[in-house]
């Protein structure tokens, strides 16, 4: 027995066909991702919140905090992320983007906290560079104890 396909009056799609609808479509999905996540204006950014007492220590010497024996590199931590600059300074603020509340990471090359999502930047004190965000990042301070290998962090 012989399989028979039927017989269509449309051409077959070429490449760059098939590539610009492809394209279009991931484009919608990522502009629909991207005003959805914009269109909460009516809720207010979160606020970091002082009195929020920190008061904790990172052994550096555990698996859990390697990153933290690099330049550039970080931890988050109980809503805190910790991170060592690129000259040496252990330095930590909260973790959370002021606009929405994104998860920051630390980009060591620049020195900078860096959202994410919408793309707001924050120096190594905590203090806006470029929005959207408009309030800076609660500032913690931190102790470095060389003998014991022991960082506390604490506000």
């Amino acid at each position: 027995m012989e399989t028979t396909f039927p017989t269509t009056d449309q051409r077959p799609m070429d490449r760059q066909e098939f590539f610009r609808l492809v394209g279009i479509g991931v484009g919608a999905i990522l502009l629909t991702r991207c005003v959805s996540g914009c269109s909460g204006a009516n809720t207010p950014d979160p606020t970091p919140n002082p009195a929020r007492k920190i008061d904790f220590s990172i052994n550096l010497d555990d698996k859990t905090s390697e990153n933290l024996k690099a330049k550039g590199g970080y931890i988050i931590i109980n809503d805190v992320i910790v991170a060592q600059t690129k000259d040496g300074r252990f330095i930590a603020v909260s973790a959370n983007c002021t606009h929405q509340g994104t998860q920051l990471v630390f980009k060591p090359s620049e020195n900078q906290f860096y959202c994410p999502l919408h793309l707001s930047r924050f120096d190594t004190k905590g203090n806006v560079i470029t929005g959207p965000a408009t309030q800076a990042l609660q500032q913690y301070t931190v102790v470095t104890n060389p003998t014991s290998g022991l960082l506390r962090v604490s506000n």
